[in-house]
């Protein structure tokens, strides 16, 4: 070996050294996905009960799954089956949590599936928007083995990763299901436009309230009309001033 190659090796050996040796900074992002299913909500007279203003359906590293608020969030309604006035009774619920939260939904149009299971998506790559409709439980799985007084179901999808310990996540579609076979008023208490609202909360991300003075509550009171101080503590906690969620 000449002299002049053993010198250039020699330095070559005493750089790397000199240099740290790299490790990935952290591993590498695992998928994460879930179907969170919200418990019937039924109508009637519970004895006052205090607990918890509001809860979360899911929570990852400490924080709530929801929705991106930064982003719109868009929905379909199905007709076949929705009593007198349902459109308007939707539509009155959607923009009342739309105004809570701070998000911007966007309608897409009528559609004729039914509420179920098989509208959620598997993978972000078949991402549907939000369906509300009326339907029974030889239409919807949801609803199926449900006992006669369940006046709606909320089921949402979510997806995340995990990486260092550390889970994110976030709702990317949702379906909800009420009971054509119930006959409700279209407002007041214990109305579809409560039961709406109960469902599209579960939507957003919350589970149900500890507390029977909240809509939010497994079993509507008949005194309540509208979302209630710990419905609206949560939906804020879900909503555009959380900040944007970004995966």
């Amino acid at each position: 070996m000449s002299r002049r190659l053993a010198l250039v090796l020699g330095a070559l050996a005493l750089l790397g050294a000199l240099l740290p040796v790299l490790t990935p900074a952290s591993s590498s992002p695992t998928a994460i996905s879930a179907f969170t299913e919200a418990d019937p909500v039924v109508a009637g007279t519970a004895r006052a009960v205090a607990g918890s203003p509001y809860r979360f359906a899911t929570v990852l590293s400490g924080k709530p799954v929801r929705w991106n608020p930064c982003a719109p969030i868009h929905w379909q309604f199905r007709a076949a089956g929705a009593p007198k006035n349902g459109r308007a009774v939707v539509n009155a619920a959607v923009a009342r949590i739309a105004k809570v939260t701070g998000t911007r939904w966007v309608f897409d149009g009528v559609v004729r599936s039914a509420p179920s299971t098989a509208w959620l998506p598997r993978s972000t790559s078949g991402i549907r928007p939000v369906l509300i409709g009326w339907t029974d439980a030889a239409h919807s799985d949801l609803l199926r083995g449900k006992p006669a007084r369940v006046l709606g179901v909320t089921r949402t999808a979510w997806f995340g990763w995990r990486s260092n310990g550390v889970s994110v996540g976030s709702i990317r579609a949702a379906v909800i299901a009420l009971d054509r076979t119930d006959r409700l008023p279209s407002n007041g208490p214990v109305s579809w436009k409560t039961v709406l609202l109960h469902e599209l909360t579960h939507a957003m991300g919350l589970d149900h309230a500890g507390s029977s003075r909240e809509l939010m509550y497994p079993v509507l009171q008949y005194g309540l009309r509208d979302l209630q101080p710990g419905d609206l503590q949560g939906l804020t906690k879900v909503g555009r001033r959380a900040g944007c969620v970004k995966l």
